[in-house]
């Protein structure tokens, strides 16, 4: 995604950033490496629980095989304006329990670059 482009799937998201949940899920062993680069990104803090979304961090004796890494998501609510770029990474959503949100975004270089420029965890 060139920044140009990146820009437009801002100016898109900002309109709609009542609309916009993003979560973090993690192995235990990659939560010191997570707070620091968030911390950093966004001047805020971790949620506090780190035992429910949008901040959940697997326990430490968790299978190791069961979570691979850091995996950011993003829903949100669209509609027929959507950039191309941003159409393009999206998918249609049907997460149980995320309904409200018709398309989700699993990329964390996207999402990590909405910490850079205002986003946070949770409902934005």
């Amino acid at each position: 995604m060139t920044p140009q482009e990146f820009q437009q799937c801002l100016a898109y998201l900002d309109v709609r950033k009542n609309t916009v949940w993003i979560e973090a899920e993690m192995r235990h062993k990659d939560k010191v490496r997570f707070d620091t680069k968030y911390t950093s990104y966004t001047g805020l803090a971790v949620p506090a629980n780190s035992s429910t979304l949008p901040y959940y961090v697997w326990s430490a004796n968790a299978a190791p095989q069961d979570k691979w890494g850091i995996e950011l998501r993003i829903y949100f609510v669209s509609d027929n304006n959507i950039p191309a770029p941003l159409q393009a990474l999206a998918k249609n959503n049907s997460r149980h329990g995320y309904e409200q949100y018709d398309k989700r975004i699993n990329n964390n270089s996207f999402i990590w670059q909405l910490f850079q420029n205002g986003y946070k965890l949770g409902q934005n």
